[in-house]
Protein backbone atom coordinates (compact mmCIF):
# COMPACT_ATOMS: atom_id res chain seq x y z
CA UNK A 1 0.00 0.00 0.00
CA UNK A 2 2.65 2.31 0.79
CA UNK A 3 4.34 1.71 -2.39
CA UNK A 4 1.61 2.31 -4.50
CA UNK A 5 1.19 5.56 -2.51
CA UNK A 6 4.12 6.73 -3.29
CA UNK A 7 4.25 6.32 -7.21
CA UNK A 8 0.77 7.77 -7.13
CA UNK A 9 2.96 10.91 -5.25
CA UNK A 10 5.36 10.69 -7.51
CA UNK A 11 3.17 10.80 -10.66
CA UNK A 12 1.56 13.68 -9.41
CA UNK A 13 5.40 15.67 -8.53
CA UNK A 14 6.02 14.63 -12.58
CA UNK A 15 2.27 15.34 -13.85
CA UNK A 16 3.17 18.80 -12.07
CA UNK A 17 6.30 19.88 -13.66
CA UNK A 18 5.12 18.36 -16.81
CA UNK A 19 2.10 21.00 -16.96
CA UNK A 20 4.59 23.50 -16.07
CA UNK A 21 7.04 22.61 -19.02
CA UNK A 22 4.18 22.37 -21.39
CA UNK A 23 2.50 26.03 -20.10
CA UNK A 24 6.54 27.20 -20.35
CA UNK A 25 6.56 28.45 -24.36
CA UNK A 26 10.09 28.77 -24.28
CA UNK A 27 11.34 25.77 -22.32
CA UNK A 28 9.28 23.83 -24.72
CA UNK A 29 10.61 25.51 -27.80
CA UNK A 30 13.94 24.19 -26.78
CA UNK A 31 13.04 21.04 -25.92
CA UNK A 32 12.87 20.21 -29.74
CA UNK A 33 15.49 22.71 -31.22
CA UNK A 34 18.13 21.54 -28.41
CA UNK A 35 18.74 18.32 -30.21
CA UNK A 36 18.56 19.75 -33.80
CA UNK A 37 21.30 22.13 -32.70
CA UNK A 38 23.57 20.01 -30.83
CA UNK A 39 23.37 17.24 -34.08
CA UNK A 40 23.82 19.48 -36.19
CA UNK A 41 26.45 21.85 -34.34
CA UNK A 42 28.99 18.82 -33.07
CA UNK A 43 27.96 16.78 -36.31
CA UNK A 44 30.10 19.15 -38.72
CA UNK A 45 32.37 20.92 -36.23
CA UNK A 46 34.11 17.75 -35.36
CA UNK A 47 36.19 15.66 -37.99
CA UNK A 48 33.92 13.80 -39.82
CA UNK A 49 37.15 11.33 -41.12
CA UNK A 50 36.84 12.46 -44.72
CA UNK A 51 39.59 14.70 -46.32
CA UNK A 52 39.23 18.45 -46.91
CA UNK A 53 37.94 19.78 -50.53
CA UNK A 54 39.04 21.95 -52.55
CA UNK A 55 42.54 23.00 -50.30
CA UNK A 56 43.87 26.18 -51.60
CA UNK A 57 47.76 25.19 -52.79
CA UNK A 58 50.20 26.72 -54.85
CA UNK A 59 52.41 25.45 -57.93
CA UNK A 60 55.70 26.75 -58.71
CA UNK A 61 57.34 24.54 -61.96
CA UNK A 62 61.16 26.10 -61.57
CA UNK A 63 61.29 23.57 -64.62
CA UNK A 64 59.86 23.39 -67.36
CA UNK A 65 61.04 20.43 -69.54
CA UNK A 66 59.03 17.55 -70.99
CA UNK A 67 58.97 15.40 -67.62
CA UNK A 68 57.54 18.42 -65.41
CA UNK A 69 54.98 19.18 -67.95
CA UNK A 70 54.15 15.62 -68.14
CA UNK A 71 53.89 15.55 -64.47
CA UNK A 72 51.51 19.06 -63.70
CA UNK A 73 49.46 17.65 -66.49
CA UNK A 74 48.85 14.55 -64.55
CA UNK A 75 48.52 16.21 -61.03
CA UNK A 76 46.16 18.30 -62.61
CA UNK A 77 44.13 15.22 -63.86
CA UNK A 78 44.15 13.48 -60.89
CA UNK A 79 43.15 16.59 -58.34
CA UNK A 80 40.15 16.96 -60.96
CA UNK A 81 38.94 13.75 -60.15
CA UNK A 82 39.73 13.76 -56.59
CA UNK A 83 39.04 17.82 -56.03
CA UNK A 84 41.27 17.40 -53.25
CA UNK A 85 43.33 20.42 -54.04
CA UNK A 86 42.66 23.78 -55.44
CA UNK A 87 45.93 24.72 -57.64
CA UNK A 88 47.08 28.21 -58.30
CA UNK A 89 49.78 28.72 -60.70
CA UNK A 90 53.01 31.08 -59.02
CA UNK A 91 56.16 32.17 -61.75
CA UNK A 92 58.16 32.53 -58.35
CA UNK A 93 58.62 30.57 -55.18
CA UNK A 94 58.77 34.00 -52.97
CA UNK A 95 55.36 35.12 -54.10
CA UNK A 96 53.69 31.75 -53.38
CA UNK A 97 55.44 31.91 -49.57
CA UNK A 98 54.12 35.50 -49.38
CA UNK A 99 50.27 33.70 -49.85
CA UNK A 100 51.43 31.18 -47.28
CA UNK A 101 51.83 33.56 -44.81
CA UNK A 102 49.38 35.28 -45.88
CA UNK A 103 46.75 32.55 -45.02
CA UNK A 104 45.97 32.19 -48.73
CA UNK A 105 47.19 29.24 -49.18
CA UNK A 106 47.81 25.57 -47.36
CA UNK A 107 50.72 24.19 -49.48
CA UNK A 108 53.06 24.96 -52.04
CA UNK A 109 54.25 22.71 -54.66
CA UNK A 110 58.07 23.22 -55.90
CA UNK A 111 59.35 21.28 -59.20
CA UNK A 112 63.16 21.88 -58.79
CA UNK A 113 65.49 22.54 -62.34
CA UNK A 114 66.45 19.17 -63.56
CA UNK A 115 63.32 17.58 -62.80
CA UNK A 116 62.65 16.62 -66.15
CA UNK A 117 66.48 14.93 -66.66
CA UNK A 118 66.13 12.95 -63.46
CA UNK A 119 62.47 11.25 -65.31
CA UNK A 120 64.69 11.11 -68.51
CA UNK A 121 67.60 9.28 -67.00
CA UNK A 122 65.32 6.76 -65.03
CA UNK A 123 65.46 8.78 -61.25
CA UNK A 124 62.80 9.76 -59.35
CA UNK A 125 61.40 13.19 -60.26
CA UNK A 126 61.68 14.83 -56.73
CA UNK A 127 59.70 18.15 -55.74
CA UNK A 128 59.29 19.83 -52.91
CA UNK A 129 56.24 20.26 -50.94
CA UNK A 130 55.90 22.96 -48.37
CA UNK A 131 53.32 22.62 -46.33
CA UNK A 132 51.76 25.64 -43.71
CA UNK A 133 51.34 23.52 -40.15
CA UNK A 134 50.95 26.02 -37.87
CA UNK A 135 47.56 24.70 -37.91
CA UNK A 136 47.91 20.97 -37.14
CA UNK A 137 44.43 19.22 -37.92
CA UNK A 138 44.79 21.35 -41.64
CA UNK A 139 48.12 20.48 -41.97
CA UNK A 140 47.53 16.70 -41.77
CA UNK A 141 44.74 17.23 -43.68
CA UNK A 142 46.74 18.35 -46.80
CA UNK A 143 49.39 16.00 -46.57
CA UNK A 144 46.44 13.23 -46.98
CA UNK A 145 45.17 14.68 -50.12
CA UNK A 146 49.15 14.96 -51.64
CA UNK A 147 50.04 11.53 -50.78
CA UNK A 148 46.70 10.37 -52.40
CA UNK A 149 47.39 12.42 -55.26
CA UNK A 150 50.62 11.21 -55.34
CA UNK A 151 50.29 7.60 -54.71
CA UNK A 152 47.44 7.91 -57.75
CA UNK A 153 49.76 10.00 -60.08
CA UNK A 154 52.31 6.60 -59.48
CA UNK A 155 49.90 4.51 -60.12
CA UNK A 156 49.72 5.89 -63.72
CA UNK A 157 52.75 6.24 -64.53
CA UNK A 158 53.56 2.80 -63.60
CA UNK A 159 51.03 1.50 -65.63
CA UNK A 160 52.40 3.20 -68.78
CA UNK A 161 55.95 1.84 -68.20
CA UNK A 162 54.83 -1.61 -67.55
CA UNK A 163 52.80 -1.50 -71.03
CA UNK A 164 55.83 0.25 -72.84
CA UNK A 165 57.96 -3.12 -71.53
CA UNK A 166 55.45 -5.70 -72.36
CA UNK A 167 55.07 -3.96 -76.06
CA UNK A 168 59.00 -3.80 -76.67
CA UNK A 169 59.06 -7.98 -75.61
CA UNK A 170 55.55 -8.98 -77.23
CA UNK A 171 54.34 -10.45 -73.89
CA UNK A 172 50.54 -9.73 -72.38
CA UNK A 173 51.35 -7.81 -69.27
CA UNK A 174 48.32 -7.36 -66.83
CA UNK A 175 50.03 -3.55 -65.13
CA UNK A 176 47.67 -3.97 -61.89
CA UNK A 177 49.05 -7.61 -61.46
CA UNK A 178 52.69 -6.52 -61.66
CA UNK A 179 51.95 -2.75 -59.38
CA UNK A 180 49.60 -4.38 -57.09
CA UNK A 181 50.38 -8.28 -56.31
CA UNK A 182 48.16 -7.75 -53.05
CA UNK A 183 44.58 -6.42 -53.37
CA UNK A 184 42.38 -6.53 -50.21
CA UNK A 185 38.89 -7.70 -50.13
CA UNK A 186 37.12 -5.16 -47.69
CA UNK A 187 34.54 -5.94 -45.90
CA UNK A 188 33.04 -4.25 -43.03
CA UNK A 189 30.88 -4.39 -39.81
CA UNK A 190 28.02 -1.71 -41.12
CA UNK A 191 26.62 -2.22 -44.53
CA UNK A 192 26.83 0.44 -46.39
CA UNK A 193 28.29 3.93 -46.51
CA UNK A 194 28.87 5.55 -43.29
CA UNK A 195 29.45 8.67 -41.36
CA UNK A 196 30.89 10.65 -38.69
CA UNK A 197 26.43 10.84 -37.69
CA UNK A 198 26.92 7.25 -37.13
CA UNK A 199 29.04 7.72 -34.65
CA UNK A 200 27.80 10.60 -33.19
CA UNK A 201 24.38 9.90 -32.57
CA UNK A 202 24.27 7.14 -30.03
CA UNK A 203 26.71 9.07 -27.72
CA UNK A 204 24.73 12.12 -28.08
CA UNK A 205 21.87 10.93 -26.74
CA UNK A 206 22.75 9.33 -23.92
CA UNK A 207 24.76 12.64 -23.47
CA UNK A 208 21.52 14.75 -23.80
CA UNK A 209 20.01 12.45 -21.08
CA UNK A 210 22.62 13.11 -18.55
CA UNK A 211 22.55 16.74 -19.38
CA UNK A 212 18.95 16.59 -18.59
CA UNK A 213 18.83 14.42 -15.14
CA UNK A 214 21.89 15.90 -13.89
CA UNK A 215 21.33 19.86 -14.62
CA UNK A 216 17.73 19.48 -14.08
CA UNK A 217 17.38 18.01 -10.68
CA UNK A 218 19.23 20.79 -9.36
CA UNK A 219 17.88 23.54 -11.02
CA UNK A 220 14.32 22.24 -10.65
CA UNK A 221 14.50 21.46 -7.07
CA UNK A 222 16.44 25.06 -6.10
CA UNK A 223 14.14 26.90 -8.17
CA UNK A 224 11.32 25.37 -6.50
CA UNK A 225 13.22 26.48 -3.01
CA UNK A 226 13.62 29.67 -4.09
CA UNK A 227 10.07 30.56 -4.97
CA UNK A 228 8.61 28.49 -1.86
CA UNK A 229 6.90 26.53 -3.29
CA UNK A 230 9.29 23.09 -2.09
CA UNK A 231 8.23 23.44 1.54
CA UNK A 232 4.93 23.35 0.33
CA UNK A 233 5.58 20.42 -1.30
CA UNK A 234 6.98 18.81 1.67
CA UNK A 235 4.73 19.69 4.29
CA UNK A 236 2.57 17.59 2.21
CA UNK A 237 1.82 13.96 2.88
CA UNK A 238 4.27 12.62 0.56
CA UNK A 239 7.78 11.01 1.28
CA UNK A 240 10.88 12.71 0.39
CA UNK A 241 11.32 9.86 -2.20
CA UNK A 242 8.42 10.35 -4.37
CA UNK A 243 9.25 14.06 -4.55
CA UNK A 244 12.79 12.66 -6.17
CA UNK A 245 11.45 9.99 -8.00
CA UNK A 246 8.65 12.30 -9.69
CA UNK A 247 11.06 14.65 -10.77
CA UNK A 248 13.35 12.41 -12.08
CA UNK A 249 10.27 11.00 -14.08
CA UNK A 250 9.52 14.52 -15.67
CA UNK A 251 13.00 15.04 -16.51
CA UNK A 252 13.59 11.46 -17.79
CA UNK A 253 10.44 12.18 -19.74
CA UNK A 254 12.24 15.29 -21.01
CA UNK A 255 14.98 13.78 -22.08
CA UNK A 256 13.75 10.97 -23.99
CA UNK A 257 11.67 12.67 -26.07
CA UNK A 258 15.12 14.95 -26.82
CA UNK A 259 16.53 11.68 -27.86
CA UNK A 260 13.85 10.61 -29.98
CA UNK A 261 13.98 13.64 -31.43
CA UNK A 262 17.80 13.32 -32.15
CA UNK A 263 17.27 9.63 -34.02
CA UNK A 264 14.35 10.69 -36.26
CA UNK A 265 16.83 13.84 -37.30
CA UNK A 266 19.58 11.44 -37.79
CA UNK A 267 18.06 8.86 -39.58
CA UNK A 268 15.83 11.22 -41.57
CA UNK A 269 18.69 14.60 -42.55
CA UNK A 270 21.90 12.56 -42.16
CA UNK A 271 21.91 9.02 -43.35
CA UNK A 272 22.35 7.20 -40.09
CA UNK A 273 21.46 3.44 -39.64
CA UNK A 274 19.82 1.94 -37.23
CA UNK A 275 21.01 -2.31 -37.63
CA UNK A 276 20.45 -2.96 -33.77
CA UNK A 277 17.00 -3.28 -31.43
CA UNK A 278 15.67 0.12 -30.65
CA UNK A 279 13.67 -1.17 -27.88
CA UNK A 280 17.07 -2.18 -26.42
CA UNK A 281 18.85 1.22 -26.92
CA UNK A 282 15.65 2.80 -24.81
CA UNK A 283 16.31 0.76 -21.97
CA UNK A 284 20.02 1.32 -22.39
CA UNK A 285 19.32 5.04 -22.22
CA UNK A 286 16.79 4.32 -18.99
CA UNK A 287 20.00 2.47 -17.18
CA UNK A 288 21.85 5.23 -18.16
CA UNK A 289 19.16 7.72 -16.69
CA UNK A 290 19.50 5.67 -13.22
CA UNK A 291 23.38 6.14 -12.92
CA UNK A 292 23.35 9.71 -13.51
CA UNK A 293 20.32 10.15 -11.17
CA UNK A 294 22.47 10.01 -7.78
CA UNK A 295 24.87 13.07 -9.15
CA UNK A 296 22.19 15.53 -9.51
CA UNK A 297 21.12 14.66 -6.44
CA UNK A 298 24.18 14.53 -4.43
CA UNK A 299 24.58 17.99 -6.12
CA UNK A 300 21.69 19.49 -4.86
CA UNK A 301 22.04 18.27 -1.30
CA UNK A 302 25.55 19.91 -1.24
CA UNK A 303 24.96 23.01 -2.21
CA UNK A 304 22.45 25.64 -0.73
CA UNK A 305 21.27 27.35 -3.91
CA UNK A 306 20.94 27.13 -7.31
CA UNK A 307 24.17 28.97 -8.64
CA UNK A 308 26.36 26.12 -6.30
CA UNK A 309 24.47 23.07 -7.36
CA UNK A 310 24.94 24.31 -11.20
CA UNK A 311 28.23 25.12 -10.81
CA UNK A 312 28.79 21.63 -8.83
CA UNK A 313 26.78 20.03 -12.16
CA UNK A 314 29.21 21.69 -14.55
CA UNK A 315 32.54 20.58 -12.88
CA UNK A 316 31.29 17.21 -13.60
CA UNK A 317 29.46 17.07 -16.21
CA UNK A 318 31.87 19.06 -18.68
CA UNK A 319 34.37 16.69 -18.25
CA UNK A 320 32.38 13.49 -18.56
CA UNK A 321 31.09 15.05 -21.69
CA UNK A 322 34.69 14.83 -23.55
CA UNK A 323 36.02 12.07 -21.86
CA UNK A 324 33.24 9.67 -22.46
CA UNK A 325 33.94 9.11 -25.99
CA UNK A 326 30.82 10.95 -27.17
CA UNK A 327 32.84 13.05 -29.77
CA UNK A 328 36.34 11.44 -30.22
CA UNK A 329 36.88 7.47 -29.38
CA UNK A 330 38.27 6.87 -26.37
CA UNK A 331 41.36 4.98 -28.26
CA UNK A 332 42.63 8.19 -29.85
CA UNK A 333 42.93 9.95 -26.49
CA UNK A 334 46.40 9.85 -24.50
CA UNK A 335 46.98 6.85 -22.12
CA UNK A 336 46.25 8.91 -18.75
CA UNK A 337 42.92 10.50 -20.59
CA UNK A 338 42.01 6.93 -21.30
CA UNK A 339 42.22 5.31 -18.15
CA UNK A 340 40.51 8.51 -16.50
CA UNK A 341 37.34 7.68 -18.71
CA UNK A 342 37.22 4.26 -17.29
CA UNK A 343 35.71 6.21 -14.48
CA UNK A 344 33.12 7.62 -16.04
CA UNK A 345 29.55 6.07 -16.63
CA UNK A 346 29.23 7.98 -19.80
CA UNK A 347 31.78 6.13 -21.43
CA UNK A 348 29.91 2.91 -21.00
CA UNK A 349 26.24 3.91 -21.47
CA UNK A 350 27.73 5.85 -25.24
CA UNK A 351 29.99 2.25 -25.89
CA UNK A 352 26.97 0.28 -24.88
CA UNK A 353 24.65 2.41 -27.36
CA UNK A 354 26.90 2.07 -30.41
CA UNK A 355 27.04 -1.18 -30.18
CA UNK A 356 23.32 -1.65 -29.89
CA UNK A 357 22.30 0.53 -32.67
CA UNK A 358 25.08 0.06 -34.77
CA UNK A 359 26.39 -3.41 -34.36
CA UNK A 360 22.92 -5.02 -33.59
CA UNK A 361 24.49 -6.02 -30.07
CA UNK A 362 22.23 -7.99 -27.59
CA UNK A 363 22.65 -8.19 -23.94
CA UNK A 364 25.28 -10.42 -23.78
CA UNK A 365 27.66 -8.40 -25.71
CA UNK A 366 27.23 -5.29 -23.52
CA UNK A 367 26.06 -6.93 -20.10
CA UNK A 368 29.67 -5.64 -19.01
CA UNK A 369 28.27 -2.18 -19.29
CA UNK A 370 24.94 -2.96 -17.86
CA UNK A 371 26.76 -4.38 -15.37
CA UNK A 372 28.67 -1.04 -14.43
CA UNK A 373 26.21 1.23 -14.89
CA UNK A 374 23.27 -0.59 -12.27
CA UNK A 375 26.26 -0.65 -9.92
CA UNK A 376 27.52 3.00 -10.44
CA UNK A 377 23.74 4.17 -10.05
CA UNK A 378 23.27 1.99 -7.08
CA UNK A 379 26.29 3.33 -4.91
CA UNK A 380 25.71 7.02 -5.98
CA UNK A 381 22.15 6.44 -5.54
CA UNK A 382 23.08 4.87 -1.76
CA UNK A 383 25.03 8.46 -0.89
CA UNK A 384 22.72 10.75 -2.86
CA UNK A 385 19.62 10.00 -0.82
CA UNK A 386 20.98 10.25 2.92
CA UNK A 387 22.48 13.30 1.52
CA UNK A 388 19.40 14.84 0.15
CA UNK A 389 17.07 14.00 3.38
CA UNK A 390 19.96 15.46 5.71
CA UNK A 391 19.76 18.50 3.64
CA UNK A 392 16.18 19.07 4.04
CA UNK A 393 16.81 19.44 7.51
CA UNK A 394 18.81 22.07 7.35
Amino acid sequence: MDAMKMLKDSYHVMAKDMLELRRNKMSLAALFIMPLIFLVMFGFIFPTGNTQLNMPVGLVNLDHGQGSSEFIAQLETVNNNTHYMALTNFTGVDDAMTQVKEGKLSGVIIIPQGFSDNITNGKSGTFTAYIDNSIPQSSAQIQQALSSTVINMNNIKAEANVMTLSKATNQIVNPQAMIFPYTPNVETSIPGQTNYFNFLAPGLMIMIVMMSVMTGIPEAISKEKEIGTFDGMLSAPISQISVIIGKTAALCTRGLIQCVIILAIAILLFGVTIQGNILLAFFMLLLGIFSFIGIGIMAISMSGDQASSTMIVNLLMFPMMFLGGVFYPIQQMPWFMQIISQFIPLTYAADAMRKIMLLNAGIGEVMTQIVILIVFGIVTMAIAVPLFRKSMTR
